[in-house]
């Protein structure tokens, strides 16, 4: 049984922090290094309950790996030798592995199940299914849509194929699939998405063209693989809580350090300084994955602004926790061309609007994202994650807003891909 959290922490928050590895570069460097014959060694990884749930996949299909405080050790016989598994390979709520999964299954040609949690069966899988399906791969789904996947032998070949939705996922599972194919595939992007499985084939020594928003792979580039070692940088999304938090929270002033700045993922950064936060960026690296340290200071005069387009697509995992940073600005903010909000853990522009509704915030939902105006902490009520670690999250930053402890069930949730969220948190505020 899940409980309820009591949320006590007040500002302001000072110090300095990391967050954890990035869960999507995370996924992908166990699903690369288990493929390479040979040992890899993935430095500073997610070790949350997604990540480690594509672990066991993996030694379900014969991948040996040594999990240790700050880094995992993969040592693998390579995908040829991988064994059938004799149970459902289980993927949790985690939409990255069960999609990913599905195309890299796929083009492995494994008998397998891929099952989820309840949250995982309301999510449509045909958006995967149908060019897998398209691709000749042999999968199919509970009403055509749902998981669990069943997966069968079949023959990958090449596709040209456009994307009807920007989904970082679906490309990957193409992707992943394709380096199974005699002939090549090209896939054709209708938006900016997420482009670490491009960067990390590359980096594990597959080859892959992009060209702007087309990208073509390689006659069994899976041929080309070799084990690598891998230092993934801290996760831009969980790294967007403490930002809002400090931007909220009077006399606030923290400074993150190693923050993935991967240009299809920070949007967070362009919106927040869009609307005239106190944010410095400094310690750049460069390389296919740059990283930076962030130094944030509460910024009272915050201001408001629409988000759509391009944007939406580089925060959409932080959305949530940029309607609670708008509440705070100097008017009204728009967020659309939000819908794919409604097909992550739950249907994020209702929870978010709800839960934070509870409490007093004006954020008011539209059919692709919320209109919000500005507005307080007005009253502390139960409210609930309804097992989205990103609405557990956002509620509890909220909480600093008020002056009473909040409580929040489910926020059991955030152990998906922030465990020590809370710690942290505390960590660095003053009281609490």
């Amino acid at each position: 049984m899940s409980k309820t959290e009591e949320i006590n922490v007040q500002g302001p928050l000072r110090g300095e922090i990391e967050v954890p590895g990035d869960k999507s570069m995370t996924h992908r460097a166990i699903m690369l290094s288990s493929l390479a014959e040979g040992q890899s060694t993935i430095y500073k990884p997610l070790l949350a309950e997604d990540c480690l749930r594509t672990i066991q996949i993996f030694r379900q299909l014969g991948v040996e790996f040594k999990v240790e405080d700050d880094k995992v050790i993969v040592n693998s016989p390579g995908y040829q030798k991988f064994v059938t598994p004799h149970q459902t390979l289980y993927t949790g709520n985690s939409g990255t592995t069960t999609r990913i999964m599905a195309g890299l299954l796929c083009g492995l040609g494994i008998d397998s199940v891929l099952s989820g949690d309840e949250s995982i069966g309301k999510r449509p899988m045909n958006r995967v299914i149908d060019p897998l399906t398209e691709m000749g791969a042999a999968i199919r789904g509970i009403d055509g849509n749902y998981t669990p996947l069943i997966i069968n032998k079949g023959q990958i070949k090449g596709i040209d194929y456009k994307m009807p939705v920007a989904s970082a996922q679906v490309k990957s599972a193409i992707l992943f699939a394709s380096l199974f194919s005699d002939a090549s595939s090209i896939i054709h992007e209708i938006g900016i998405t997420r482009n670490h499985t491009e960067t990390m084939f590359a980096h594990y020594q597959i080859p892959i063209k992009t060209d702007g928003m087309t990208i073509e792979t390689t006659p069994r580039a899976i041929n080309s693989i070799q084990a690598r070692d891998f230092k993934v940088p801290g996760d831009i999304s969980s790294a967007a809580f403490f930002i809002v938090a400090a931007l909220i929270t009077p006399d606030s002033d923290i400074t993150i350090h190693n923050v993935g700045m991967n240009e299809t993922r920070s949007g967070i950064i362009d919106i927040v300084q869009k609307m005239n936060a106190n944010i410095e960026i400094f310690n750049v690296t460069e390389g296919a994955e740059p990283t930076a340290s962030l130094r944030i200071k509460y910024t009272p005069d915050l201001k408001p602004l629409d988000i759509s387009g391009e944007l939406i697509t580089r925060a959409i995992d932080e959305i949530p926790i940029v309607s609670l940073l708008c509440t705070q600005a100097q008017g009204s903010s728009v967020i659309k061309d939000a819908e794919e909000l409604k097909y992550k853990e739950t249907n994020r522009i209702e929870t978010t609007s709800d839960e934070l509704g509870l409490l007093g915030f004006e954020v008011h939902p539209t059919n692709d994202g919320f209109v919000i105006h500005p507005s307080t902490f007005e009253h502390a009520a139960e409210v609930s994650s309804y097992t989205d670690h990103r609405i557990g999250m956002t509620l509890a930053i909220a909480s600093l807003l008020g002056t009473e402890p909040l409580h929040i069930k489910r926020f059991d949730s955030v152990n998906t891909s922030f465990p020590e969220f809370l710690p942290l948190l505390k960590s660095i505020a003053q009281k609490g």
